[in-house]
């Protein structure tokens, strides 16, 4: 019994969605009997070596829809795959197994001013017309799962949650000032941003506020810019004269993320709209202080840990900078609260609801499917 697996985000550069889906795939326990498959359109990456898969490439130089579609739905007849999970929105239409989808916001149905045209139209359509066939779609919290049954008004039944995780991680804070030394950071005041930008996430607003404080404050943002329409952040950080407090890092590696991470004073992530929001979950795991923008998700996931700003405005997070900054006190609670909340955030946890309920349906008949 074969279970697939659209594996396209664990190439190239994965983002959130390929950190989520390889999290899963190292950890889930697949049925008696079963195998996994995983497929691939560009290359298979060399990292996958420890997953116990078999790696097909399926190579072409079609678009993602044509490729999903048409070149996945027929490996998937033709190799009798009895499940296929898809971690980022579409399923092809025409496949006949179990189909689990997992959806990790709605901001194109929601906000569809924040993308272009083309892109808005894929991602609706593939979302609408996935839903409707899914046996099990996933969500990353609570509100995008309340959030899909109020729009699509799916079943609940067919509706589970699956958390995005995160562990403690052991730092060595002796090592903090040779780090920054070697990134030529030894008498700043860090401040990080982690995440692919997008206009809901406010990187001009956190620009601003960052221009209000002190001449040792540097901010560091690291993320594929992917505003639309597109943010120049580089001329804002001219016209702001903080071009030299400014570093803007498009994709780097896990271990440069890891030493920014160690080295931050504080951690801003401000955004109009979050299915979830892995990285400040992140930051808070390297024992940083995480301020964070008071919206449902947020509210919902971080419960309290962390410091919420009412409004996305530079003066206010400005303050809330300063004031993480300035009390020893505040910024210890705020640490310690992170701290419990990450351990209520697990992908072992998260691997075996989705181990569970994969067993769950491919125990069910045929005909119980949707």
């Amino acid at each position: 019994m074969i279970i697939g697996v659209d594996a396209r985000e664990l190439e190239g550069k994965p983002t959130g969605v390929g950190s989520y889906l390889r999290n899963i795939l190292t950890r889930v326990q697949l049925p008696p009997g079963s195998s996994l498959q995983l497929y691939f359109k560009k290359q298979i990456p060399d990292q996958l070596s420890d997953l116990e898969a078999e790696k097909i490439l399926l190579k072409s130089s079609v678009n993602n829809m044509h490729w999903q579609q048409w070149h996945l739905w027929r490996a998937l007849k033709k190799n009798r795959v009895k499940l296929l999970f898809s971690p980022a929105n579409a399923l092809p239409l025409h496949f006949h197994g179990v189909q689990v989808v997992t959806v990790h916001d709605l901001s194109f149905f929601r906000y569809p001013e924040w993308f272009s045209t083309k892109e808005r139209v894929s991602r609706q359509l593939g979302t609408s017309l996935s839903l409707r066939q899914a046996d099990r779609i996933y969500t990353v919290s609570s509100f995008i799962r309340e959030e899909l049954i109020a729009r699509f008004h799916v079943p609940p039944s067919r509706v589970l949650v699956t958390p995005n995780g995160v562990s403690r991680k052991n730092c060595d804070f002796s090592l903090r000032s040779i780090l920054r030394k070697s990134y030529e950071l030894e008498n700043a005041t860090l401040v990080l941003y982690v995440g692919s930008i997008f206009n809901r996430r406010h990187i001009p607003v956190l620009m601003e506020a960052v221009s209000r404080l002190d001449a040792e404050t540097v901010l560091v943002v690291i993320g594929e810019n992917r505003t639309f329409p597109l943010q120049d952040l580089g001329a804002l950080s001219r016209e702001l004269k903080i071009e030299n407090r400014v570093r803007l890092l498009d994709y780097v590696s896990d271990k440069v993320v890891q030493d920014y991470y160690q080295m931050a004073d504080v951690f801003v992530y401000l955004s109009d709209y979050e299915g979830f929001g892995i990285p400040p979950l992140e930051a808070m795991s390297y024992g940083v202080p995480v301020i964070l923008s008071a919206t449902p998700a947020m509210d919902q996931v971080f419960q309290g840990a962390g410091r919420f700003v009412k409004a996305i405005d530079s003066e206010e997070v400005s303050l809330a900078i300063q004031q993480c900054l300035a009390d020893p006190v505040q910024r210890e609670r705020m640490v310690e609260e992170g701290r419990r909340l990450v351990d209520r955030y697990s992908w072992e946890e998260t691997a075996r609801i989705i181990s569970d309920d994969w067993a769950q349906l491919l125990a069910q008949p045929a005909a119980e499917h949707k």
